[in-house]
């Protein structure tokens, strides 16, 4: 990614009427780079400029990341985003993280683990004992006619059936899934002794002999609300 002056110089050229082939022989550089450029709005050159920044920023966490993703192979770029953020304050978005977290699988070889889980019925539960979250996503149609992808969380009390869902357009994080649920207790009255998730990858990064160990903002949600979270089931 060249610098802001280089992209200024071959805006100055386009508009005093030189080609793109003259362009890049004048500021001695490959033609592809002007081309690059050509058309490229000022706005779009800070975005760009942007996230190539905020991704140079990341390789001074490579080591820790690195650590993460080998200690937990469950671990996905939205915990690792979430994680960033939790201890070491920065101020970076998931798109970023998952392009720098992809990278560096690629070239580690750091493959993800998915664990196969088992499905069996449960017993009938006493009310007010345990809630069930799922989590989904839908494309739906906005009023504009724009195609929208919808990430939805949805509560359900295991012995009423009653349901609670919470909807937004952006895929959730531990935050997000922290307020959907404090949302959910207001909405029903109460909370319940017990949480059993379906989808564990904002939850927790691992199963370690039988015990989660949960993200750092779910546990202390966790504990504020003295729940218990038995293992997730699929």
């Amino acid at each position: 990614m060249k610098g802001f002056k280089m992209y200024k110089q071959i805006q100055q050229l386009k508009e005093i009427g030189f080609t793109r082939s003259r362009a890049a022989k004048q500021l001695n550089i490959n033609r592809e780079t002007v081309t690059r450029y050509w058309n490229m709005t000022a706005d779009e050159f800070a975005k760009q400029l942007y996230s190539i920044n905020r991704e140079l920023l990341l390789s001074k966490y490579e080591e820790i990341i690195i650590s993460w993703l080998t200690q937990y192979p469950t671990m996905t770029a939205a915990q690792v985003c979430d994680w960033l953020k939790e201890h070491y304050k920065e101020d970076i978005k998931e798109r970023t993280v998952s392009r720098y977290v992809k990278g560096l699988r690629e070239e580690y070889n750091l493959k993800k683990s998915n664990h196969p889980r088992d499905y069996e019925a449960v017993e009938e539960l006493p009310m007010g004992q345990q809630l069930q979250v799922d989590f989904g996503e839908k494309w739906m149609q906005s009023i504009d006619g724009q195609r929208v992808k919808i990430r939805f969380a949805a509560f359900v009390l295991a012995h009423a059936r009653y349901k609670w869902a919470f909807f937004q357009t952006r895929p959730f994080t531990t935050s997000d899934l922290v307020s959907s649920c404090h949302e959910c207790f207001r909405y029903i009255g109460g909370m319940p002794l017990e949480m059993v998730f379906d989808q564990d990858s904002i939850v927790s990064v691992s199963e370690n002999y039988g015990d989660i160990i949960h993200t750092f903002e779910f546990e202390k949600f966790r504990q504020e609300c003295n729940l218990r979270i038995p293992l997730p089931r699929s």
